[in-house]
């Protein structure tokens, strides 16, 4: 496909990038977006049988009735016997988001919303099996609660769509409505719903929109074909100028690409690299044009002062904020200047190197 009929393809498509109107939330007025923890903290509490909402296991139930049919618990096994534990440790010391026991199941779940599937889901598994399985032989599920459903491979975990979780609980509100009329806690779960559905639900087509669509399914799939080629090809090409400019390190840069909900991120890492430092080049799908470059750096490399004697000055970014395990930092280009854009991940890879020789050596 020439690129005057891509023009003249996406030309046609601007319907179909306007987004319906969105219901704002509380949690669009007083917060500041999506946060996973305070996300999972909500989801505990609502799953809770035992708190003071009084919905009983309803919520629990619509998160079981996701499961495979063979797999759910029968209707007087949905109970629990515990309060949710929030990040369950693992032996290894990380951390499940939400954990579920019931006298007969185990129901581990993790959220992704904007990361991708980068867990160790087999230590996770292997561990609640022989932690929380007993003498009962508890059943032990595992799961992942995201936009598209997916679960890793293969480990064992199951998918499950936002979408269909969600829709679940809109009929769990209508029924909660009829039982105990309006509450403050139907009020904030309702909410909790719309503000889910706002981060994770596409838009319905319109006719017009899926009458387009399929009138245009050929050039549709080239158009993504090259989209997927050009990633490719990008991504190959910044490996490659990457290692060029760290060839005196002869440490080689191997890397990945991932497709984000916010748009696709092209991962670069010293290859055999074990911990959480790694530099992403990630373009957006709402900012045409704009690349941003984000090192995500280790805590074990010492504070963030630390970090500047290796090259890494958090002042001379355009903002930064800090995760349980590592800083992460935003480096943004407002076009496309690939030289510069190579140049900025291989000098952060390179401080990376420079921090992280050592214990690495160690950590193999």
């Amino acid at each position: 496909m020439g690129v005057e009929r891509m023009k003249a393809l996406l030309s046609g498509m601007p319907d179909l990038q306007q987004l319906a109107h969105r219901e704002r939330t509380l949690f669009d007025v007083g917060a500041r977006g999506y946060f996973e923890n305070p996300t999972s903290d909500l989801l505990a509490f609502f799953l809770d049988s035992d708190a003071e909402h009084e919905f009983g296991n309803v919520v629990l139930s619509a998160l079981l009735e996701c499961l495979p049919d063979q797999q759910q618990p029968e209707l007087e096994e949905r109970y629990l016997i515990r309060s949710p534990a929030r990040e369950w440790v693992t032996s290894q010391q990380q951390r499940i988001d939400l954990v579920l026991e019931s006298e007969r199941w185990v129901l581990a779940v993790e959220h992704k919303i904007y990361h991708d599937l980068s867990n160790d889901f087999a230590h996770y598994s292997e561990d609640l099996s022989l932690r929380l399985s007993g003498q009962d032989n508890r059943q032990v599920l595992c799961v992942v609660l995201s936009p598209e459903g997916l679960a890793p491979h293969p480990t064992g975990w199951l998918g499950i769509r936002y979408a269909d979780f969600l829709a679940r609980l809109r009929v769990a509100v209508r029924c909660l409505c009829e039982q105990h009329g309006e509450s403050k806690w139907l009020l904030f779960l309702r909410e909790f719903i719309i503000h889910l559905e706002n981060l994770t639900v596409t838009d319905t087509l319109t006719d017009a929109q899926e009458q387009y669509v399929l009138e245009n399914l050929g050039n549709i799939e080239a158009l993504t074909q090259a989209r997927n080629d050009a990633l490719e090809s990008l991504r190959y090409r910044l490996q490659e100028g990457i290692n060029s400019r760290l060839g005196d390190l002869e440490i080689p840069i191997t890397s990945s690409t991932k497709n984000w909900p916010v748009g696709p991120a092209l991962h670069f890492v010293p290859l055999g690299w074990k911990g959480n430092s790694i530099v992403v080049v990630f373009l957006s799908k709402d900012h045409p044009k704009t690349v941003r470059v984000q090192p995500y750096i280790d805590k074990r490399n010492g504070d963030i002062n630390a970090l500047r004697k290796h090259g890494i000055d958090v002042n001379h970014f355009d903002n930064h904020s800090i995760g349980r395990d590592y800083y992460l930092l935003f480096h943004d280009f407002k076009e496309m200047h690939w030289e510069a854009i190579e140049k900025a991940a291989a000098d952060y890879l390179r401080a990376i190197i420079s921090m992280e020789s050592e214990w690495q050596k160690e950590a193999t």
